[in-house]
């Protein structure tokens, strides 16, 4: 056997160690006191849920409700879930206590990536930044001046959905679906880069955010385990 194949895999299973050190410390180390949920393997466990969309996820939660009581804790992820079923509950963690739930975990791997390293309003810490991004969305975008301001983008998208539906005739089947969507997205690309774009370059947006809506759950296998995601 030749020297460097040795060392090649000498190498490969020193880098191995530690993680699966780090996977089986971390299994077994005591974490926070969580509602009560389902027995889950330490490894196993987190890929059990994995391919689970909500509609499977839904009776299962059902289920889990009515043998745990209105908090449930599932092992999705790298980090636990807590589902609460219970209206009262919700309010208090939301409202009552709203100061101590308000801010966000740090976001996943994939995450990050799509959220900019968590700078857009959805995902952004409770801060300066998030506040800077409160205040452009409701003072640029959803006051009503603005609002009204875009009559006339809203009038030229609507032209353009009727134009499109006219031109398929009228004995012939039509999917509004793809008609719709387009019109959207002509006023989003005209409200975000402020130009009216040609129709191949916002269907090369169109198809961007399509790809990215179905294959953001094939993504999630990246956020298992931390230390072995790289």
């Amino acid at each position: 056997m030749e020297l460097w194949f040795v060392i090649v895999i000498a190498l490969c299973l020193a880098a191995l160690i530690k993680p699966l050190l780090g996977l089986l410390s971390s299994a077994s180390s005591a974490g926070p006191k969580l509602p009560p949920g389902p027995l889950a393997f330490p490894i196993i466990g987190k890929f059990l849920w994995l391919h689970k969309s909500f509609a499977e996820l839904e009776p299962i939660l059902r289920s889990l409700h009515s043998k745990h009581g209105p908090m449930v804790t599932l092992p999705i992820g790298p980090h636990p879930t807590v589902f609460v079923s219970s209206r009262t509950l919700a309010h208090q963690a939301l409202v009552q206590n709203g100061v101590a739930f308000a801010d966000r975990p740090p976001a996943l791997l994939t995450s990050k990536i799509v959220s900019c390293d968590q700078h857009n309003i959805t995902s952004a810490f409770y801060g300066p930044t998030w506040r800077v991004l409160r205040r452009n969305l409701t003072s640029e975008i959803l006051h009503p001046a603005r609002v009204r301001s875009y009559s006339r983008a809203r009038s030229w998208v609507l032209d353009i959905l009727l134009d499109r539906l006219r031109a398929a005739g009228p004995k012939t089947a039509v999917r509004t679906v793809d008609h719709l969507q387009y019109a959207i997205f002509c006023l989003l690309v005209l409200m975000c880069f402020g130009d009216r774009l040609e129709e191949r370059q916002i269907r090369e947006v169109e198809a961007v955010q399509r790809g990215l809506l179905l294959s953001i759950r094939r993504f999630t296998v990246l956020n298992f385990w931390p230390r072995c995601r790289k």
